[in-house]
């Protein structure tokens, strides 16, 4: 994503009047870290849903807020990849503007750069352009005359709307990760697990909260579920599935980074997860092993974690290393449910801190 913030800096380099001659507020959607931004640290915030790179924002010294306030004269985007929600995040820097304001975004091109531009220009009106670095750069401005085509516009916003999906059952919004159905490994987890799962668990990559909600429906033994998730608007999401669940276990939900451990004290009984192994569009089986090693080290002595994967993920090995009983329960269309027993007490274990 460096190429997306290089085409960002020569855009504003090469055309500094697309900053006003105010200098006013600015806000960057979709932020990414650079020591260029310091140079509006006094008028910038930034604003990242994956946390990630929130962090790496937070570390770079940038001004962070999850959910910026007002309007603002210049509003930067790099927005999502997937396509509803490229257009939500078009449209809200669109609205997050002050009348005269001006938008650049940035989509790499093979998220549909070209077409998102021309899409742009017949909402708002008035787009130009620049390539750079495999990007696209485009930007307009918040006119009298604009925007052009307001019904456009008005459904790039409703695809960040929240609605039912799934025959109503669950809540959900385009361009989270399987969001208008159950995916199918998530559902064969949730056929093998057992509903004697008790006391206080964690789901991993939770997601929407699909898992988390089979828990809380079957397994009357819990007494607290904490859900564990990197992308704020899944962990919004989830939070208003659980909340329908009508369980009586605490459940708490953590904005975070599951692949560099689990920010807390807590000795689980259980976790369950279906690890994601993509980062972007690129096979990443590591993202899976991480996702295993914050198990082990969060699980109490006699805990088990329960996994759903794809079948062809060398997971074996590292389960049998971290577990004194690792065991593939079942192998179907496409998946394999794993389970460990009880983590070994080695360089997995994470002593527990005394208080």
């Amino acid at each position: 994503m460096s190429d997306a913030i290089d085409c960002l800096l020569h855009t504003l380099q090469t055309h500094p009047e697309l900053d006003g001659p105010r200098h006013g507020r600015a806000l960057f959607l979709g932020a990414r870290p650079h020591e260029w931004f310091q140079s509006m640290q006094e008028r910038l915030t930034c604003a990242q849903r994956y946390k990630p790179l929130a962090d790496a924002v937070i570390a770079a010294g940038m001004p962070f807020s999850k959910a910026p306030e007002g309007t603002f004269d210049l509003v930067m985007v790099i927005p999502d990849r997937q396509r509803q929600r490229l257009y939500s995040d078009l449209a809200r820097a669109y609205d997050l503007l002050t009348p005269g304001g001006t938008m650049v975004a940035v989509v790499p091109n093979d998220w549909g750069a070209k077409r998102a531009e021309e899409a742009l220009g017949k909402a708002v009106g008035g787009v130009k352009s620049l390539s750079k670095k495999h990007c696209r750069a485009f930007w307009a401005h918040k006119t009298p005359s604009s925007p052009k085509n307001p019904a456009m516009l008005e459904e790039w916003r409703d695809y960040g709307v929240l609605r039912r999906e799934m025959d109503g059952r669950f809540w959900t919004l385009p361009g989270l990760f399987s969001w208008d159905h159950v995916d199918v490994g998530s559902q064969v987890l949730v056929e093998h697990l057992p509903k004697t799962l008790s006391g206080h668990g964690a789901d991993l990559g939770a997601g929407w909260g699909f898992l988390s909600d089979h828990i809380l429906r079957t397994c009357h033994d819990v007494r607290a579920l904490d859900c564990f998730e990197a992308d704020f608007d899944a962990l919004e999401v989830a939070r208003r599935n659980l909340g329908s669940a009508m369980s009586p276990a605490r459940v708490r939900l953590h904005w975070q980074d599951v692949t560099v451990g689990l920010n807390n004290d807590v000795r689980y009984d259980f976790i369950v997860m279906n690890p994601p192994f993509h980062d972007g569009r690129d096979a990443d089986p590591m993202l899976g092993l991480r996702f295993i090693t914050s198990a082990v080290q969060a699980l109490r002595t006699g805990g088990q974690l329960w996994l759903v994967a794809n079948k062809h993920l060398p997971y074996e090995n590292l389960m049998s290393e971290c577990f004194e009983t690792a065991t593939t329960v079942h192998e179907s269309a496409g998946f394999k449910v794993m389970h460990g027993q009880n983590p070994t007490k080695g360089q997995w274990h994470r002593p527990r801190k005394r208080r």
